[in-house]
C-alpha cells in the first residue's frame, strides 16, 4: 500500500528590512514599521498633545510693623499682635495632555496573522501513482488573495495580501507563479521526473500587500511566508513485450 506523506508547516512571519513610515489623518496617526527582529509592528496614535500650562506664585505679603505698648502692672497684659503667616506657594509643573498610543508588538501581530491566514495542501494528479517521465500536475488549495481586519485603539485596519507561489519539486527543478495551479486539463504547474524514487516537494507562499484605515493607506514593507511540504513517489512503468 502506497502512502502519501503530507506535512503542513506553521506559517512564519518575516520582514526584509526595517522600515518606518507614519501616515496621519486629523488627530489619528498610524505607523506600520519593522522592528529589530524583522517583524511587522503596527502603532496607532489618537489625539494631539495639548498646550502646556504653568501657574505663577502670588506675591508674598509683607509683615506690618506694630508699635509695642508698655505694660502697666495693674492693667491687663495686652494681647500680642502678629501678622498672619503667609502660605507658601509652589510653582506647579506644566500639565500636558498626551495622545493615546496603542502598539501591536511583533509577537502579537504574528500570532494574529498566523491564526487568520488560510491553510492549504499540496495536491497532485495522478493522486497516488506517478510514473517516470510522465508529467505530474501540481496545485494547492492556498488562495491567491487574502484580506483580514486588525483593530488597534478602536481603529480597524484592513490588510490586503496577495500570494506568490514558489515550487521546489525535489529534483532540482522549480517554478514561481502567481497562480495556485489548477486540476487537469488546465495543468498550469507540471514537472517530469527522470528517475524513480521519493521526492520532497516544497511550496513557499509569500504574501505581500497593503494596509488601509479610513483615508489612510500604505504598503506593507516586507513579506509573510507560509511553507508546505509533501513527499511523492515516482515509479517505473511496467514493460510489456508483444509480438
Amino acid at each position: 500500500m502506497r502512502r502519501l506523506l503530507i506535512a503542513l508547516l506553521i506559517a512564519t512571519i518575516s520582514i526584509a528590512t526595517p522600515v518606518h513610515g507614519e501616515e496621519c489623518d486629523g488627530d489619528t496617526c498610524i505607523d506600520v514599521s519593522a522592528d529589530d527582529d524583522n517583524h511587522i509592528v503596527i502603532k496607532v496614535k489618537k489625539g494631539k498633545p495639548g498646550s502646556a500650562t504653568t501657574t505663577t506664585p502670588s506675591p508674598r505679603p509683607t509683615a506690618t510693623a506694630t508699635a509695642k505698648q508698655p505694660w502697666i502692672p495693674w492693667l491687663p497684659k495686652p494681647a500680642a499682635t502678629t501678622s498672619p503667616r503667609p502660605k507658601s506657594t509652589k510653582i506647579s509643573k506644566p500639565r500636558v495632555r498626551k495622545p493615546r498610543v496603542s502598539k501591536i508588538s511583533s509577537s502579537q501581530l504574528a500570532d494574529q496573522v498566523k491564526r487568520m491566514l488560510p491553510g492549504g495542501l499540496i495536491l497532485t494528479q495522478p493522486m497516488s501513482t506517478a510514473l517516470l517521465r510522465e508529467p505530474v500536475n501540481f496545485f494547492t488549495t492556498v488562495p491567491a488573495s487574502f484580506q483580514t481586519v486588525i483593530v488597534v485603539l478602536e481603529v480597524p485596519i484592513l490588510i490586503t495580501l496577495k500570494a506568490l507561489y514558489k515550487w521546489e519539486f525535489g529534483d532540482g527543478n522549480s517554478q514561481t507563479t502567481v497562480h495556485p495551479g489548477a486540476p487537469y486539463p488546465a495543468s498550469l504547474i507540471k514537472n517530469k521526473y527522470q528517475e524513480s524514487g521519493e521526492y520532497e516537494v516544497d511550496l513557499q507562499v509569500t504574501w505581500s500587500g497593503t494596509w488601509r484605515a479610513g483615508a489612510l493607506s500604505g504598503p506593507i514593507k516586507g513579506s509573510i511566508n507560509q511553507n508546505f511540504e509533501r513527499t511523492i513517489s515516482i515509479y517505473k512503468a511496467d514493460t510489456t513485450f508483444t509480438r
